[in-house]
């Protein structure tokens, strides 16, 4: 893995050594030129001091120099006749007949070897001019700099190897991180051991985040695989049990003789075994449309004192519990599905009956706050506990299994997944012995 991290940042550092030693090469050229003219023309200029013309007479005094730091002087007219002074042997013939041309720094390359050449002209009076040429060779004067040049190179080539060599350290400590964190991942492919996280040992910030980020995933995907375990298991044994009902009706039915009154008996109770498993597969139906967004809701104005009246009524007419329900109604309007706000208000009434005691109080109450209109449903029965309100909607959980053994665990669900699609919710309040509060939470429309 280390040659995937480190390929790349290697090849960038070695092109950027590459570059910045081409860069110092030219920069070192132009600055060794630059500076090599600057010393010759302080040269010049130190020299000129001891050398005076006027007209013809040319006066040098004694402390003039024509050899002085590698460079060598001469007096020269301007069509470059030497008045004084020998030119190096190697660069007679080149700069014999060589113009002199005031305060003009040139290079001359005589048998391969360059030459910086620069004069500068000697009084104001005199009429054939008499120049000062200061000649100097490259390669005397480069000693010096290219001793600075060769240390720049050492320099920036052993950056380069700290710089490198640090880059793999670094790069083969990440790899060992993102190693173990590929065994982990496959140690989770190959045994579906949820419970297990990625590792790692903080020293890279980023690692550390991915890890965090992988060990989230893994998280969600663990209580994922949690609850569809337990949704397979609910499912089988809610369906369990009809089906155990209809195979025993079967099986006593073509194993005796059997009344025109027991055949009947007999089709009641599959009707009403296939009646539940009907419900319980519409219910996981809808609630898997709402998950998947495949339910189409259509939307128009919703009455929901209409909504709330006619389910009441439908339900007092069909049930035999005796509640009394007490309303306190105000205007409210909001947008969604008429049929499925219905199953919403029907689920929490049905919840509120189960759980009040014969005779007791069901308060349907409906209004407005804020932004939202609400119906809330209150029972005075038994009430449930902080943890069982955590869980209550959760697919197939049942507070009181004894008392609510006739559900799947599955209307508050199905009532929630609902009302957030219509831009709402669910809240609860409940305490043990006191009774719960159901309120349902949808957007407000002015009619």
């Amino acid at each position: 893995m280390i040659r995937y991290i480190a390929v790349l940042p290697t090849i960038a550092m070695v092109v950027m050594s590459f570059v910045m030693l081409v860069t110092i090469r030219l920069l070192s050229i132009a600055a060794v030129d630059a500076e090599i003219k600057r010393e010759l023309r302080k040269s010049i200029e130190e020299n000129r001091r001891y050398v005076s013309a006027d007209r013809d007479e040319v006066k040098i005094e004694d402390d003039f120099q024509f050899q002085r730091d590698h460079v060598t002087f001469l007096l020269v007219r301007r069509n470059g006749y030497v008045i004084a002074g020998e030119y190096p042997k190697e660069t007679e013939a080149e700069f014999y007949d060589y113009h002199a041309v005031n305060n003009y720094s040139s290079t001359i390359v005589c048998g391969g070897t360059r030459y910086y050449v620069r004069d500068v002209r000697i009084g104001r009076d005199n009429e054939k001019g008499v120049f000062i040429r200061g000649i100097i060779k490259k390669s005397d004067a480069d000693s010096f700099y290219q001793n600075l040049e060769t240390v720049a190179y050492i320099t920036v080539v052993c950056v380069m190897a700290v710089i490198l060599t640090c880059e793999i350290v670094f790069a083969g400590k990440i790899s060992r991180e993102l190693k173990m964190m590929c065994r982990t991942a496959e140690g989770i492919g190959l045994s579906l051991d949820m419970s297990q996280r990625m590792k790692c040992d903080n020293q890279f910030y980023e690692i550390e985040i991915l890890a965090q980020a992988n060990n989230r995933m893994l998280d969600r995907m663990e209580q994922t695989m949690k609850l569809q375990e337990q949704f397979t298991s609910d499912v089988a044994h809610e369906l369990r049990t009809p089906v155990a009902v209809l195979l025993a009706q079967c099986q006593y039915v073509m194993g005796n003789e059997v009344s025109g009154e027991e055949i009947r008996e007999f089709i009641e109770v599959v009707h009403r075994q296939s009646g539940k498993m009907d419900t319980l597969i519409l219910q996981l139906l809808k609630l898997s449309w709402l998950d998947q967004d495949r339910m189409e809701i259509q939307y128009e104005t919703l009455d929901l004192k209409e909504i709330v009246q006619s389910v009441c009524e439908e339900w007092q007419e069909k049930s035999e519990e005796s509640v009394k329900f007490q309303f306190d109604f105000q205007e409210v309007y909001s947008r969604g599905d008429i049929s499925l706000i219905s199953i919403v208000i029907l689920n929490l009434i049905t919840n509120a009956v189960k759980f009040s005691d014969p005779g007791g109080n069901v308060d349907v109450i409906m209004g407005k706050e804020d932004a939202w209109v609400y119906v809330s449903v209150r029972d005075y029965g038994i009430g449930m506990k902080p943890e069982e309100i955590e869980h209550i909607f959760h697919r197939f959980y049942k507070c009181d299994k004894s008392r609510n053994a006739e559900g799947f665990g599955l209307g508050l669900p199905l009532s929630e997944k609902i009302a957030q699609k219509h831009g709402g919710d669910i809240t609860v309040e409940s305490e043990p012995g006191k009774g719960s509060i159901f309120t349902l939470y949808l957007p407000d429309l002015q009619p």
